[in-house]
């Protein structure tokens, strides 16, 4: 199993847009699994403490395989969602690590 970890820092917006943005993106990113081959699961959580140098959100995506975590990436589905969260991302950071 592969576990993968991915932060952002959001560009600056709205409390109500903030808010929009993550309950969209966490309906989306769970709509995936099923329909991504080997994505056994997804958990998106915000940053609860208001820390400048922390990211605002993180993503953990649990795949069965290194290929599978490979068949995540250009899935269809997952660039969908990829490239609309992308406009909102100011910073990224990812990790991938067996579990």
């Amino acid at each position: 199993m592969i576990q993968h970890v991915v932060i952002w820092k959001l560009v600056d917006l709205s409390e109500a847009e903030r808010t929009a943005a993550l309950d969209r993106f966490d309906t989306e990113l769970r709509a995936l699994v099923g329909v991504v081959p080997g994505l056994v699961s997804v958990a998106l959580n915000p940053d609860v403490r208001d820390v400048d140098s922390n990211f605002d959100v993180v993503l953990i995506s649990i795949h069965e395989s290194r290929e599978a975590l490979a068949t995540y990436q250009p899935h269809p589905a997952h660039v969908a969602v990829a490239t609309w969260w992308g406009s909102l991302v100011a910073q990224r950071g990812a990790v991938d690590s067996e579990i």
